[in-house]
C-alpha cells in the first residue's frame, strides 16, 4: 500500500491506516439474484459545458473499468461538476449522485485530466454515460487494466478472455526461476495515473522467454522498453509454452494538492474556539483509496462545534480540494474525534486536514497545521 500523510490542528502523533469503509449492502430477492450477471462497467465522458459554452472533453481521462454485478442495463448518466483554473486543472469536483461504489475512479480520473490552459472557467459539467458489456465482449485494454489493479481476484473467465489465441500458458503455468524487474524509479511516471505494460512471450524448452512483444500498454514508452528487457532476462522452469503474459506497472506521479489559504481565513469572526484544539482521541485515519491509487493529494477545511464533554457536533465541510471526497473523508475524521471536557462548549471551530503522498514513511502522520 502506498503511504499517506494528513495534517490537522492537533498534537503530532503517528497512527496506522485502516481499510476504507465497507460498501452499503442491499438485500436482493431470489428472483433478482438469479437474474444478476457480472458485467464490465466503463463510465464514458460524452459531453461537457462550462455555463452556456461547450467544453472540449477530448483530453478527459476515461475512468478505469470496474467489474460489477447487475440485473439491469438501465443505467442513468452521471453529472460531474467543477471549475477550471488558469492552468487547465479541474477543482471543486462534485458528482451527482454522490458516493463511492462502482464509480470510484470517476472523480479521480477527472482530477488527473487537463484542459486547455490560459482560460479560467466556472460552472463546468461533464456528463458520463455508463457502458456495460459482458467479459466476452469487453475491450481487452479495459480488462487488462482491471486485472492489474483489482482489489479482489479476477474471475478465470476474465483471464481466459485476455489470453492470446492459442495460449497454453494458463494450464500448468510455468514457475519463475529468475524474475527480473525494471528499475521503476528511472522510468518517467505519468502524473495522476498509473502506467502498465503487458508483455506477451513464448517460452522455449530451456525456460527462456522468446518472441517478446507488447500485448497492451497505457503508452509509457520507457516502461514498455524496460518491461521487454526485464522479461528477456527472466527464466522459467523447463518446458515449452506459448502465448504467455506478464504485467509490469509503474505507480503514478504525485499530483500535488492545490494551494490553500491560511486556516484563519476560514475561521468565523464570532468563533470562540481556541486556535489549538487539544484532541483526546481520534479515529483511524483513512486516505480515500480511489485518490491514493492515482497518488492525488488534497485537503479539506471542516467547521464544527465542541460540547463541554468534548463531543464534536454541527460539523460541515467548508471547502474541499480538488474533490468533494476529501471533504467527506475529513469530516468522518473530525466527527470521530473527541477533546477533553471543558467548563464550556466552543462554537465555530475550524480544522484543516491535509492528504499527501509520502515516498518512504508507511504511516499516517497527523501534524499541527
Amino acid at each position: 500500500m502506498l503511504n499517506f500523510f494528513l495534517a490537522m490542528v492537533a498534537p503530532a502523533i503517528t497512527i496506522s491506516p485502516s481499510p476504507a469503509p465497507s460498501p452499503i449492502v442491499t438485500t436482493v430477492n431470489p428472483i433478482e439474484r438469479s437474474a444478476r450477471r457480472q458485467t464490465v462497467l466503463v463510465m464514458v465522458p460524452t459531453s461537457g459545458r462550462c455555463g452556456d459554452d461547450s467544453l472540449d472533453i477530448s483530453r478527459v481521462q476515461t475512468p478505469m473499468a470496474d467489474l460489477v454485478w447487475s440485473s439491469s442495463d438501465a443505467d442513468q448518466p452521471v453529472n460531474v461538476r467543477f471549475r477550471i483554473n488558469e492552468n487547465g486543472r479541474p477543482f471543486g469536483i462534485t458528482r451527482d449522485p454522490v458516493g463511492y461504489g462502482v464509480l470510484a475512479d470517476l472523480t479521480p480520473s477527472l482530477a488527473a485530466s487537463r484542459f486547455a490552459p490560459n482560460s479560467r472557467r466556472e460552472g463546468c459539467t461533464i456528463v458520463y454515460q455508463p457502458k456495460r458489456s459482458s467479459i466476452a465482449d469487453a475491450d481487452i485494454h479495459d480488462l487488462i487494466g482491471y486485472s492489474i489493479f483489482a482489489q479482489s481476484r479476477s474471475p478465470k473467465e476474465l483471464f481466459d478472455r485476455i489470453a492470446p489465441a492459442g495460449s497454453d500458458c494458463n494450464t500448468q503455468r510455468p514457475a519463475f526461476l529468475l524474475r527480473a524487474s525494471p528499475d521503476f524509479e528511472k522510468i518517467p511516471a505519468t502524473t495522476g495515473r498509473p502506467d502498465w505494460s503487458m508483455v506477451q512471450f513464448d517460452i522455449n524448452e530451456a525456460g527462456k522467454p522468446v518472441r517478446l512483444r507488447i500485448y497492451g500498454t497505457t503508452g509509457n514508452v520507457a516502461l514498455d522498453k524496460a518491461s521487454l528487457n526485464a522479461m528477456a532476462q527472466s527464466r522459467f522452469t523447463e518446458g515449452a509454452k506459448q502465448g504467455c503474459l506478464y504485467p509490469y506497472w509503474r505507480r503514478s506521479g504525485t499530483l500535488t494538492a492545490p494551494e490553500s489559504k491560511e486556516i484563519d481565513a476560514y475561521r468565523p469572526e464570532d468563533s470562540n474556539c481556541p486556535q489549538m484544539v487539544e484532541w483526546k482521541s481520534q479515529p483511524s485515519l483513512v486516505y480515500p483509496e480511489n485518490f491514493r491509487r492515482r497518488e492525488i493529494e488534497g485537503w479539506a477545511v471542516i467547521a464544527f462545534d465542541l460540547a463541554p464533554w468534548g463531543e464534536v457536533g454541527n460539523s460541515k465541510v467548508v471547502v474541499a480540494e480538488p474533490a468533494a471526497e476529501f471533504g467527506e473523508a475529513a469530516q468522518r475524521i473530525v466527527l470521530g474525534s473527541t477533546t477533553s471536557p471543558s467548563t464550556q462548549g466552543y462554537s465555530n471551530c475550524v480544522v484543516r486536514v491535509r492528504y499527501a503522498m509520502q515516498k518512504q514513511d508507511r504511516a499516517a502522520e497527523v501534524k499541527v497545521d
